[in-house]
C-alpha cells in the first residue's frame, strides 16, 4: 500500500460566477460570496504525479466556510441556481447570533470578516463538506458522466488550503 500527500493553495476572490459565463453577471449581487473553481484536472495530475494507479482519492478543505464537492460543474447556470438557492436559505443580511456580540467563542481579532460570516457557514453545512473522494482506476479518477471536483468558497477572497491524500498501489 502507497501512500501519497500534498497540500493545495487556492487563492479565491469575492465571487467569480461572472467569469464562468458572462450571462451570470445580472444576477450577481455585490453581497453574494461566492468562488467556485474546478479542480478535477488538478486533482487528477496528482493521482497521476502519485503514480497510484489503484486506490482511493480524498481532498480535504482546512476551513469552516468552504467546501469540496462532486457534482456538475460546467453548467453555469445550475451554479447560479444553487448560490440563488443558498442565498434564500442564509442570506448575508440576518439576524445571525454568530455574528452578534453574544458571541465569545472562537473570535477573530486579526480578521473581523470572520466575526460576521454566519451565512458563509450555513451555506457550507448546506451545500457540501470538507471532504470530497474519489476511487482511482488504472491511474486514473473514476467519474461519472457530469461529476467534477468543485472547490466554493463562500467568504473570499481568501488563501485556502486543500490537503490531498491518495492511497492505494
Amino acid at each position: 500500500m502507497k501512500t501519497f500527500w500534498h497540500d493545495l493553495v487556492v487563492q479565491t476572490t469575492e465571487n467569480n460566477l461572472a467569469e464562468l459565463d458572462p450571462k451570470l453577471a445580472q444576477f450577481v449581487e455585490r453581497h453574494h460570496f461566492f468562488y467556485l473553481r474546478d479542480l478535477t484536472q488538478t486533482f487528477q495530475a496528482l493521482v497521476t504525479e502519485s503514480g497510484i494507479r489503484d486506490g482511493l482519492f480524498t481532498a480535504q478543505s482546512m476551513h469552516t466556510t468552504a467546501v469540496l464537492s462532486l457534482n456538475e460543474l460546467d453548467e453555469p447556470m445550475l451554479v447560479m441556481d444553487l448560490l440563488r438557492t443558498l442565498e434564500t436559505l442564509a442570506p448575508k443580511v440576518n439576524d445571525y447570533l454568530h455574528n452578534s456580540k453574544l458571541r465569545t467563542k472562537n473570535l477573530c481579532a486579526e480578521d473581523n470578516k470572520c466575526d460576521r460570516n454566519a451565512d458563509a457557514h450555513i451555506k457550507a453545512f448546506l451545500s457540501g463538506g470538507p471532504t470530497a473522494s474519489a476511487l482511482v482506476r488504472h491511474g486514473e479518477l473514476v467519474l461519472g458522466r457530469w461529476q467534477r471536483f468543485a472547490f466554493i468558497d463562500y467568504d473570499g477572497p481568501r488563501d485556502r488550503r486543500i490537503t490531498i491524500q491518495i492511497i492505494g498501489e
